[in-house]
């Protein structure tokens, strides 16, 4: 497939607060460019069981995780669990833990109110 997602953009009014938050929250170790920047580096890995998933879907005005937009997901071995760290870290649930066709996803919002998604291991 032609264009993959190949990075992605957290913006931060406080950088070192996000920083520190998505440290603790998944582990992230954050590099500062001499600009300034805070780049996460992923290594590479093998190839995934089950091939990167994206979709385009009809937003629901009011409805939290619908609404229009772009959203990123983070894998992660249990959303629940993930969802209850992040809004002890500070964050807030948008969409708790839900299952949905062969997968489970969840969201909140980061202490800066920047919508991020979880999503589990796919299930067959």
């Amino acid at each position: 497939m032609n264009h993959p997602v190949a990075m992605f953009e957290i913006m931060a009014l406080d950088q070192t607060r996000l920083i520190s938050f998505y440290k603790e929250l998944f582990g992230w170790h954050v590099e500062l460019s001499p600009e300034g920047f805070g780049y996460i580096h992923f290594p590479p890995s093998p190839p995934a069981e089950r091939p990167m998933l994206g979709g385009i879907g009809q937003a629901k005005a009011g409805v939290p995780g619908w609404e229009k937009g772009t959203a990123l997901y983070v894998l992660v071995e249990n959303v629940e669990d993930t969802l209850a760290r992040a809004e002890g870290l500070g964050g807030t649930i948008v969409v708790s833990s839900t299952p949905v066709d062969h997968y489970v996803f969840g969201m909140f919002e980061d202490p800066e109110k920047n919508l991020l998604g979880l999503i589990e291991p796919f299930k067959t």
